[in-house]
């Protein structure tokens, strides 16, 4: 099978001359609004060491929990060695309370996920709560390890997910309690402790904003992402339909002026005029079916369309080589919208961006209950970017809107894979 060829029932027709975007304006908007959103060095670190380990967060979950505990045992070991001990007016000492509150530091992050404000309130109030009954009976403890470690954690944590207002004051509070911490010890060394203590929490305050501006970063990318691509259809719909509309105006033009003294012109005219109708109003239906709902069907979305995608690419001289299984045609009609999305996609990036294409293998299959697309020319393949471009970001929110999943990215053998598995199970 050589390159251009297709498996299927197309009919490929005269080359329809569509009018050509202006490139270098549509260019220079996307690369402003992907500046916009370009992720820091930092952030492609971390999204490497995700891939890395998908596992992450449950691990850092333990991890934290488990230096948590660690301090707390030091706050143990410190009471249990008379080194806490100070008992003021009091015949006994109150620094039993050291590891009690270390204790409750190591469940406050192990709750932090669900219980975050609860965990974080509590433990900064029984932390300022203990620091102002040691002032008050004259007793000199010192502070608790693990509460100091526990309140940067969840400092961190209540910066990042909370609202705005509420996240600043619990960090706030959780200042104050850090400052408690290191004014327990009575003395000139709770200056120096207080500007140490203080001086790391604001290295966690510094994390939980950028973690938050960071996720601000990505939600605001995708919601780009989701405008970027209603517009691209827009444009889509603007130039194809009013491309027809203008033939049409032109051909009716055309037969008024030539009705009387050419008949037969003025009947090509009219048939011609009838074809480009009945285009437009296919072009029509496919676009405002790209922007309905994925799980409606959209008009005029079927397996022809398709077809006509890639006999369309072929004409244009595209290297298509595609397989369509023809188990699929009669399957799931309400997945066929997305299909066509995900390969013109695919199409039109090979087209802009794919570098010594020779082939483009297009196939549609079916796999148990699931519609297997996949996408792979065997082009020079760049590196991966810090994060998806618009066109993927759409075609997988595609995906994920029907329960399905895609993925996208340099193939181990060369070029670029996009491969997409939609259900078809409650679609058909």
């Amino acid at each position: 099978m050589g390159y251009g060829s297709y498996h299927g029932a197309v009919t490929l027709g005269p080359v329809r001359q569509e009018p050509a975007a202006d490139s270098t304006a549509v260019a220079a908007a996307s690369r402003t609004r992907s500046a916009r959103f370009e992720p820091t060095a930092l952030d492609r670190l971390l999204g490497r060491v995700q891939r890395a380990n998908p596992n992450l967060a449950r691990t850092s979950d333990l991890v934290l929990v488990g230096v948590t505990a660690l301090l707390a045992v030091v706050d143990l070991a410190l009471w249990g060695s008379g080194r806490a001990v100070d008992t003021g007016r009091l015949p006994m000492s109150i620094a039993v309370l050291i590891p009690g509150l270390g204790a409750l530091a190591a469940v406050a992050v192990a709750v932090r996920r669900r219980y975050a404000v609860a965990a974080l309130v509590t433990l900064a109030g029984a932390s300022i709560a203990l620091t102002l009954v040691s002032w008050a009976v004259g007793t000199s403890l010192v502070p608790s390890f693990a509460a100091l470690f526990a309140l940067a954690v969840l400092a961190t944590g209540v910066l990042r997910f909370s609202p705005g207002g509420m996240a600043a004051l619990l960090a706030l509070l959780a200042a104050v309690a850090v400052a408690a911490e290191a004014l327990r010890p009575r003395g000139s060394v709770a200056v120096d402790l207080l500007v140490l203590c203080e001086g790391a929490f604001a290295v966690a305050v510094v994390a939980g904003v950028y973690l938050r501006w960071s996720d601000w970063r990505r939600v605001a990318a995708e919601e780009a992402a989701r405008t970027d691509e209603r517009l691209e259809i827009a444009r889509e719909l603007h130039d194809l339909v009013g491309h027809y509309v203008t033939g049409i105006v032109v051909q009716a033009q055309a037969a008024r002026h030539v009705a009387e003294r050419r008949p037969t012109a003025a009947a090509a005219a009219l048939e011609s005029i009838e074809v480009a109708g009945i285009e437009a109003m296919a072009a029509m239906r496919r676009m405002v079916g790209g922007l309905r709902d994925d799980s409606v069907p959209a008009p005029g979305g079927n397996w022809d369309d398709i077809d006509q995608l890639l006999a369309d690419a072929i004409t244009r001289g595209a290297p298509v080589r595609a397989m369509i299984d023809p188990d699929v045609r009669g399957t799931a009609l309400a997945l066929v919208p997305s299909v066509h999305r995900i390969i013109g996609e695919c199409l039109t990036n090979v087209r802009r961006h794919g570098r010594d294409v020779t082939c483009i293998d297009v196939s549609v299959r079916c796999r148990a209950d699931r519609l297997l697309v996949t996408v792979h020319d065997d082009g020079v393949a760049l590196s991966a970017p810090g994060h998806d471009t618009f066109g993927i970001v759409g075609m997988r929110e595609r995906a994920t809107a029907l329960g399905g999943s895609l993925i996208a990215g340099p193939a181990s053998d060369g070029g670029w894979l996009v491969r997409a598995e939609l259900p078809i199970e409650g679609v058909r």
